[in-house]
């Protein structure tokens, strides 16, 4: 049975380590798919959290009730699809055609309202969107960028992680090496 934590015992903000904030965003569950796992992000104020913490808002930014619900409920939608595509292409295996329609339609209805400016282009995102939107465009120019052969899933039987693999020899195997490197090590030992 998973334990259940209350925002009093939530564990401090996660430390980014899959090279995009997308995949950053898909790796906010620890230890998934074990007894011990934890989600983030299962409510609006741990997603809102989480977004300051990657600098997508500030500390004054607000949701009122509604949005917040939205949030937390598109926000879900949207984590899960990235980590199933991602989880997918990790594995070699087509992406999901659900997990690319949810992240398509989050994309597009946060670019509707967004701003289009200068030159480089910068999409300025509206109040609402601010946080879902960069979320999904940063998956979009993932899935459509140079470095999708290089999506892995760290090999630690009880983590998944996902992260672009940077290294030059493309050897990297865990998501980090202080944790589950670290742990794949000490056990390899024993």
């Amino acid at each position: 049975m998973k334990r259940l934590r209350s925002i009093a015992d939530r564990p401090p903000p996660l430390h980014r380590v899959a090279g995009n904030l997308a995949l950053d965003f898909a790796n906010t569950i620890s230890w998934r798919g074990t007894d011990q796992e934890v989600d983030h992000l299962r409510d609006a104020e741990g997603m809102l959290a989480w977004a300051r913490d990657a600098g997508l808002v500030g500390v004054d930014f607000s949701l009122n009730a509604r949005q917040r619900a939205l949030l937390a409920e598109d926000g879900r939608r949207l984590r899960n699809a990235i980590d199933k595509v991602g989880a997918a292409i990790a594995d070699g295996d087509e992406p999901p055609a659900l997990g690319m329609a949810v992240i398509h339609d989050v994309a597009a209805r946060t670019f509707t309202a967004a701003l289009l400016t200068g030159s480089p282009a910068t999409i300025e995102f509206t109040h609402g969107d601010r946080i879902l939107g960069p979320l999904a465009w940063a998956a979009v120019d993932l899935l459509r960028g140079d470095e999708l052969d290089r999506l892995k899933r760290c090999l630690q039987h009880d983590c998944h992680w996902l992260f672009i693999d940077r290294t030059k020899n493309r050897s990297r195997r865990w998501c980090e090496m202080a944790t589950c490197g670290n742990r794949a090590k000490m056990q390899s030992r024993r």
